[in-house]
């Protein structure tokens, strides 16, 4: 607990000494979590109600993005399609980092004949390609938002068991662990209250990173036209319905591949951030 407790002080500490580039990371959290709650409501323009009238028109002051062919706002659309692109991200690596840390920290403690099965399994996940192995399940699930969670969580779980395994095989060996044992602790225990503290800060960094891993995976499946169905305003979507005109109206899949790119380099810089600020002496080593 108190290796918890001085790992939380720590990283406070140096989030408070923010410099441009923290200022930044942290504006674009908070940007992020702003259009997820309130993107329906602070888009200009109604996601998806039709406008005939104003059907491909280019980029102006009255449509920054400009519209597609039904003539509703791409700029509007982009904004109201972040929550349903983001929550799906952030439910599908908050899984998979989930599942990940439960199977690693077991078989890294367990160690013998529980180790060597879990990481045969999986070994046989990552044997597959993520976009083929998420692919897969959301076609065998169904196309479904909640399916497409699923099939990003099984494709991040081993690689998050393996991190988080590879920690605790040092960690336990440890004298503060030995220390538990004598004390007669339960496995349970252990688990919970010893070795979970201690890769607290290296499971934020990688759900931070997996996140990014997810925007794009989910992007792909909707473009794919697997996982999110129309009208959502998902961008993965828009990019592929807008792809057909893209001669005629250059602006369709462009604004929305920009919105992927900026917000998955976005997430992965707020991840090396957090990375960076385990990785300074001091910062992130057990007790």
């Amino acid at each position: 607990m108190a290796m918890s407790q001085s790992l939380v002080l720590v990283t406070s500490r140096r989030w408070r000494r923010l410099d441009a580039a923290g200022i930044a990371c942290l504006g674009f959290v908070l940007l992020m979590v702003l259009l997820i709650l309130f993107g329906p409501q602070i888009a200009p323009r109604s996601a998806l109600a039709f406008d005939p009238l104003h059907s491909l028109e280019g980029p102006s002051p009255a449509f920054p993005f400009g519209t597609d062919e039904f003539g509703r706002d791409i700029f509007s659309r982009i904004i109201a399609g972040t929550r349903p692109t983001l929550l799906v991200a952030l439910a599908a690596a908050a899984l998979g980092v989930l599942l990940g840390t439960s199977t690693g920290l077991v078989a890294g403690y367990v160690g013998g004949a529980v180790d060597e099965a879990v990481m045969r399994v999986m070994d046989t996940l990552m044997s597959f390609p993520g976009l083929i192995l998420a692919m897969l399940v959301v076609v065998m699930l169904g196309p479904d938002a909640m399916n497409v969670v699923i099939a990003i969580a099984l494709v991040f779980w081993p690689r998050s068991a393996r991190l988080v395994r590879s920690v605790v095989l040092d960690l336990a060996t440890r004298e503060f662990i030995d220390a538990a044992r004598s004390r007669g602790e339960t496995r349970l225990f252990i688990l919970a209250r010893e070795l979970l503290p201690n890769v607290l800060m290296i499971i934020v960094v990688d759900f931070s990173l997996r996140v990014t891993a997810a925007i794009l995976l989910s992007a792909s499946l909707a473009y794919l036209g697997i996982g999110v169905t129309p009208p959502t305003p998902a961008w993965g979507l828009m990019v592929r319905d807008g792809q057909q005109f893209i001669e005629l109206a250059w602006w369709l899949p462009v604004f929305p591949s920009l919105a992927i790119a900026v917000v998955s380099i976005g997430t992965l810089l707020v991840g090396e951030r957090l990375r960076r600020s385990v990785a300074t002496p001091g910062g992130g080593r057990p007790r």
